[in-house]
């Protein structure tokens, strides 16, 4: 395992210099699992929107399809939609992604084309994302093309780490013209432990350049057959999160809720549903 672990340390130094952060703005984490264990994502296992945080992570064993929601503080004008596919073979698993933040005055999306691969047990990926930017009332839209890599291994049994870098070829809106909006840039880097049949553990660490680093931290804990408790919590902001989960053979339900340290802002519901087959 020495050699694995140095290895993929080399790999995030190369990624760490290739995403010296740049002005930008931080995107939210898709996925209610994610958001109840603290927003972490960049080293969790058989995550179903590994797609949207880190491509070495996506899932080479099960196919399937999920939905997923969420509407930060209570406001119908702040919602994210998303939707992500994931068909593993015996080359490689690819994944394809959509998602759309906002309403009619204001909307987000991204079309995302994701492709993982591991061998001697690292875990590499790459994803083509397609940002487009829409204002109404006449303001018009635009589209950038982006690239997020990623890299993970179990370095021992039971211990993931990954890293993740997204938008690395630098892509702005408005690359043409007077306005130049360059798009969010950030290096993630987290271990998951998985203690036991019983618990997961995770924890990362994300800087953007415009932000503190925040450090996020969560748990996952088996209940009862298929039924899953969660929590976490972020810095940078100070969020508090928690949720739950429903797990079977063929489909898994994912609710989960954050709180800011704001007191004036409300709660952040999510939902998302996985089909497998």
């Amino acid at each position: 395992m020495d050699y694995r672990l140095k290895v993929l340390i080399i790999l995030i130094t190369v990624i760490s210099v290739a995403a010296i952060p740049i002005p930008a703005f931080s995107q939210a984490v898709i996925g209610a699992r994610e958001l109840s264990m603290g927003s972490v994502a960049t080293a969790l296992p058989e995550s179903d929107w590994s797609i949207f945080s880190n491509p070495a992570m996506i899932s080479g064993t099960h196919p399937g399809i999920s939905f997923y929601g969420v509407r930060y503080y209570g406001l119908d004008e702040l919602t994210d939609l998303a939707v992500a596919l994931v068909i593993p073979s015996s080359i490689g698993s690819v994944a394809l992604g959509a998602h759309r933040f906002g309403d009619d005055l204001y909307n987000e999306s991204r079309l995302r084309l994701g492709y993982k691969h591991s061998y001697l047990g690292f875990h590499f990926g790459m994803v083509a994302n397609y940002n487009h930017l829409a204002i109404g009332g006449g303001y018009g839209s635009a589209g950038v093309l982006g690239l997020d890599v990623g890299i993970a291994a179990m370095i021992l049994e039971g211990l993931w780490l990954g890293a993740k870098a997204t938008n690395i070829n630098q892509p702005a809106y408005g690359e043409y013209g007077n306005i130049r909006e360059e798009l969010a840039r950030d290096l993630s880097i987290g271990l998951s432990y998985q203690l036991s049949d019983l618990v997961l553990i995770s924890t990362e660490m994300v800087k953007d350049i415009r932000f503190p680093i925040s450090y996020r931290a969560g748990f996952d804990v088996r209940i009862l057959g298929g039924f899953r408790g969660r929590a976490g919590i972020t810095t940078e902001p100070v969020t508090f999160a928690g949720g739950f989960g429903l797990l079977s053979k063929s489909w898994t339900v994912n609710v989960g809720v954050q709180q800011h340290e704001n007191p004036l802002l409300g709660l952040s519901p999510a939902m998302d549903f996985r089909v497998s087959w």
